[in-house]
């Protein structure tokens, strides 16, 4: 039977425990070296979590001719006796539901609607009248397309919330969108120019129901036209709003806003570039955190291997 000397077990357990303290103490360090990144990480998702409220932006738009209107956004007013034509806004509100009313001086064109916001939207709420005028108006709501165009072009909306049936938007004499409802847009990109755009009976040539009208589509912005009034009272017309856009593959923000024209569309571009360059420096962080992980691991397992061997 093969007997082993005491001293030999003893100096083995020995050695044993040392390279056992040893990887405790390798652990202990690493452990607080990497712990303050692990908390940093964590903190700067916090902070950016607190940093980012989730808002959207409301432009409100009076389309109702000829009669004057009290506008309130969740029981705050947010414009008195607001002549046709006016626009409200920007308005930056949570996300979630809202509740928008317009009143008339005799409370016969009132309407209270619901609208659902979702956060970094931007849209407008137009308020105009339905096909019947009798009827009360409604409130339709329009997403503002704020992607970047190509330099030298724009882009145009043109919107029917006019008291008039199903027609034709017209860009040019060229029929662009046909048999548009009562509360529907066309969206197309052009070239930056003017243009004469009109609507007439759907599938017919006349007579024109509103304009033709001159619309200047200036370049890297969004040109929104709303038609609206009623075409049997001849009190058809149409609201204008601008509001700024990049030139694609420029890698430029509009810095410029025309409060007049209802911009301040700059402001929301840029909390979203400061959103994703926050979110790119945190997932560094935890990037630099797992290498750490990983190079410690690697480290301690050589020197077990160098230590059995």
């Amino acid at each position: 039977m093969l007997t082993i000397p005491s001293g030999r077990m003893s100096a083995t357990t020995q050695q044993e425990d040392t390279l056992v303290s040893q990887s405790r103490r390798r652990a202990l360090v690493a452990s607080l070296v990497i712990a303050p990144g692990v908390a940093l990480a964590t903190s700067m998702v916090a902070v950016d979590a607190h940093a980012a409220p989730a808002t959207g932006t409301v432009y409100l738009v009076q389309g109702v001719a000829d009669t004057p209107m009290t506008i309130t956004v969740d029981g705050k007013s947010v414009a008195t006796a607001a002549a046709a034509k006016t626009i409200v806004g920007p308005l930056t509100l949570s996300a979630g539901n809202h509740s928008i009313t317009a009143e008339s001086p005799t409370g016969t064109a009132t309407v209270t609607a619901s609208m659902s916001l979702a956060a970094g939207a931007n849209v407008d709420a137009v308020i105009h009248r339905q096909v019947d005028p009798s009827k009360a108006p409604v409130v339709t709501t329009f997403p503002n397309d704020l992607n970047a165009v190509t330099a030298g072009s724009g882009r145009l909306v043109v919107a029917h919330v006019a008291a008039v049936g199903p027609a034709d938007v017209r860009v040019d004499q060229k029929v662009l969108f046909a048999n548009i409802a009562n509360g529907e847009a066309l969206t197309v990109t052009v070239p930056a120019g003017t243009y004469k755009v009109d609507i007439v009976p759907t599938a017919t040539s006349g007579p024109v129901v509103f304009g033709p009208a001159d619309v200047p589509v200036a370049p890297t912005k969004l040109t929104r036209v709303f038609a609206i009034g009623v075409a049997a009272t001849n009190s058809m017309d149409a609201v204008v709003q601008v509001l700024p856009l990049s030139a694609r593959g420029s890698g430029a923000t509009p810095s410029t806003v025309n409060a007049g024209d209802g911009g301040q569309a700059a402001d929301l571009v840029a909390a979203t570039h400061g959103s994703s360059d926050r979110s790119g420096l945190v997932a560094l962080g935890v990037v630099g955190v797992a290498a750490m992980l990983l190079l410690a691991g690697r480290r301690a397992a050589s020197r077990r291997a160098s230590g059995t061997s």
